[in-house]
């Protein structure tokens, strides 16, 4: 490739990252029209310590430069506060007994620097356990236009089960963690690896039925059954 060559392909990728930049403001206001929608419901907001938003453009640095959302990673997050468990724990730091809680599940947009839009869901921080997965890939998208309203509320109806799927209260259930286990294997930076967990347990599965089907037809040849 020659040096031209590459030096426009490169001028036209940053110019359309610009323009996906500027796509954000867009993308943001129908995210806010679907959380004031979802708050109306307060008392099922209430259950799940409320729900607040907050984007990367409130932050102090960005707003003291007074910067456009063409100049800076675009991120919004719709997030819990705190959920009482209705237990109390032993905190070391303290020395005392305190109050557990778990918070601060999330879903979010985050914009990389080419434009592109990814969807996180992260489970409940919690005082009396932990969730394996940090946070799952749930969605992607080339430009914040593509993000639409029917895009938004699938997003959230995801977030709000596994908000029910993480909690304390029913990190246990086998449905809540099956429902987990599939996120994780749709996110494409785990698909690989839980696709070859799910072989290894099919190929041993099937090792187990033939071995029975095995002893069967043994029992059966030697008139055992």
């Amino acid at each position: 490739m020659k040096l031209s060559i590459a030096a426009d392909k490169i001028n036209r990728a940053s110019f359309e990252a610009w323009i996906k930049r500027l796509n954000w403001i867009y993308m943001d206001e129908r995210i806010q029209n679907q959380f004031n929608f979802q708050i109306y419901d307060k008392s099922s907001a209430d259950e799940l310590g409320s729900l607040y938003i907050s984007r990367a453009k409130d932050e102090e640095k960005i707003k003291s430069q007074k910067l456009f959302c063409t100049q800076f990673i675009n991120s919004t997050h719709i997030f819990t506060g705190s959920r009482f468990l209705g237990l109390h724990f032993f905190d070391r730091d303290k020395g005392k007994f305190s109050v557990a809680v778990e918070r601060n599940a999330q879903l979010w947009y985050s914009q990389s620097p080419s434009g592109d839009v990814l969807v996180f869901v992260a489970p409940y921080q919690s005082d009396l356990g932990e969730i394996s997965e940090k946070e799952i890939i749930i969605d992607r998208f080339s430009n914040p236009y593509d993000v639409k309203d029917k895009h938004i509320k699938k997003h959230l109806s995801i977030f709000f089960k596994y908000c029910s799927c993480t909690s304390q209260h029913a990190t246990l259930n086998m449905t809540n963690y099956l429902f987990r286990r599939y996120l994780l294997l749709k996110d494409f930076r785990y698909r690989s690896t839980y696709r070859k967990r799910l072989l290894d347990v099919f190929e041993r599965l099937i090792l187990i039925l033939l071995g029975c089907a095995a002893v069967w037809a043994s029992l059966y040849a030697g008139g055992k059954i």
